[in-house]
């Protein structure tokens, strides 16, 4: 693992309401880049999910998690957060922060899609997660469309984790979705699909810093 691999992430997932989204996608950009200078930020995106009308997906990386929480706690942070408030639905709003177990490659793109696979571990079944995401990894390696993925972990609950992977557009991995390899290779996996927070989610990247 190398310094990377200790990045401090927070997904925030947003139900914006209708007929602001495209307000909320500016002031999302004006917000981020006024955050891309804060020295411990080190990433953000902001991804559309192409399937669910007014799903957002944020994802911002730091430094460490006493680094964001400095943020987190500035009034620069309270700022930002009463400037994206009027365009959100506080009841579709939630927030995960994880530590990254393996990183992509490079930052998103516009126009690229993310994946995000939920999963839970049992307590009776430790490591095995991460065993079947390097098994699937080592599989896909070289599909094409496929730009690399991600596996972390809650910090919240060691029990719980994501898969993050992502396509050159929406086009390639509808192909790969309707794929008939598409459930065999990912099935070392299935049993652990965490149910209570929707499987998964698949967004298109409106923007990243």
């Amino acid at each position: 693992m190398n310094d990377s691999d200790n990045v401090y992430r927070v997904m925030v997932k947003m139900r914006i309401h209708p007929g602001m989204e495209r307000e909320f996608e500016k002031t999302w950009q004006d917000v981020a880049a006024t955050i891309a200078r804060h020295p411990a930020n080190v990433g953000q995106s902001l991804a559309r999910s192409p399937d669910e009308d007014g799903i957002y997906y944020i994802v911002s990386d730091w430094q460490n998690e006493d680094r964001f929480h400095e943020f987190e706690h500035s009034p620069e942070h309270a700022a930002n957060r009463m400037r994206l408030d009027p365009y959100r639905d506080p009841a579709g709003t939630s927030m995960i922060p994880m530590t990254v177990s393996a990183r992509l490659a490079a930052p998103p793109a516009s126009g690229r899609v993310r994946v995000a696979l939920y999963l839970n571990e049992p307590d009776s079944d430790r490591g095995s997660v991460e065993h079947a995401y390097h098994q699937i990894s080592t599989i896909l390696r070289g599909r094409p469309g496929l730009r690399g993925n991600e596996l972390l972990r809650s910090l919240r609950d060691p029990r719980r984790f994501a898969v993050l992977s992502e396509w050159d557009d929406v086009p390639t991995y509808r192909e790969w979705e309707r794929s008939p390899e598409h459930l065999p290779t990912t099935s070392p996996l299935a049993r652990y699909h965490d149910k209570g927070l929707g499987i998964f989610g698949s967004y298109e990247v409106l923007a990243a810093y």
